[in-house]
Formats: structure tokens, sequence, C-alpha cells
């Protein structure tokens, strides 16, 4: 159940940043940013929000690769997962 909830918060996060960005106000999380015309400065923009907002980096030549809110919800999700894992040596 913790994982859903981090992972729920993670893509509620992410998709209300976007949509607060007039370009991407209607943005699926499957669209592909860099062909609606999004700029770059834009998705940096973004990732400081997301950032911010999560307490959670995620590279930005990732992010660039990923390219949709899907992807970001995945790559933010799995660096939550890496950062709370509890190491077995103290389980």
């Amino acid at each position: 159940m913790g994982v859903f909830i981090v992972e729920a918060n993670i893509r509620e996060t992410i998709i209300r940043l976007f949509r607060q960005k007039g370009p991407m106000k209607d943005i699926g999380e499957d669209d592909m940013f860099f062909e609606l015309g999004v700029s770059s400065l834009t998705i940096i923009d973004l990732q400081i929000g997301v950032e911010r907002a999560l307490g959670i980096t995620v590279p930005t030549s990732e992010l660039m690769r990923l390219g949709t809110i899907r992807g970001w919800i995945e790559a933010y999700d799995a660096k939550a997962r890496q950062r709370d894992a509890v190491p077995a040596a103290s389980a």
C-alpha cells in the first residue's frame, strides 16, 4: 500500500505541474513533449518544479530522453523507491 501512495503522489504532482503550463494544459501522459513544440527550457523549468515538490532528482538528460509524462512518473517513482529502500543489513 505504501508503494501505491508514493506512486500516486508522484503521478498527481507531475500531472498537476505539467498542466499548469500553458502549452501543456491538455497534454496526455503518452504525448511526446517535443512533438508538441514544447521547448527544452520549459522542460527544465518543469523539472525544477517537480524536484522541489517531490524532493527527488532525476538527471535532465534522462528526462529529455523519456519525453512523456508517463516516462517522468516512472523515472521519479524509481528514484523514490531507491531512496526509500532499506538496506538489507539494517532490516
